[in-house]
């Protein structure tokens, strides 16, 4: 009876890791199933909880680093669509503040912003420029005028 409970939860695993596809649930799977074999000849469940913890870290430590590698190894370059945003203008929607986010608007998305600037805070319909992009709220700063 014991085995089935270890086959189900590795099932179980194994198709959580499908959808997430982070690799990290595949081995505790992996060691689920395993510990599952072992607890057909296994009479004590103390045993099959240290088989299996035990395989689960090994499996981990092991292919982690293989893992890394076959995914790049190196941080992403990909640039997020906020992160694309740096360098572009915008209009402010809501008052911005140093100490209270407000609105602005790039393009046709409004986003949530701060500032920074010592000039103070930035009133609606002033040109803004992000100036870096911190999670989902944007640092921005005033737009220089154009000369007339």
């Amino acid at each position: 009876m014991a085995s089935v409970v270890w086959f189900v939860v590795a099932v179980v695993l194994g198709v959580i890791e499908l959808l997430g596809t982070t690799f990290i649930l595949l081995w505790i799977a992996v060691a689920a199933a395993v510990t599952g074999v072992i607890s057909l000849f296994a009479t004590s469940f103390g045993v099959e909880l240290i088989v299996f913890v035990v395989l689960s870290i090994l499996l981990l430590i092991v292919t982690r680093p293989l893992v890394r590698r076959w995914r790049g190894g190196s941080p992403s370059t990909y640039q997020s669509n906020v992160e694309q945003l740096v360098g572009e203008q915008g209009i402010v929607v809501q008052r911005v503040a140093s100490e209270k986010s407000g609105v602005v608007r790039v393009g046709s998305q409004t986003w949530s912003a701060i500032t920074e600037s010592p000039d103070g805070p930035i009133e609606r319909d002033e040109l803004i420029v992000v100036e870096e992009a911190r999670s989902s709220i944007l640092l921005v700063r005033r737009a220089a005028r154009p000369d007339p």
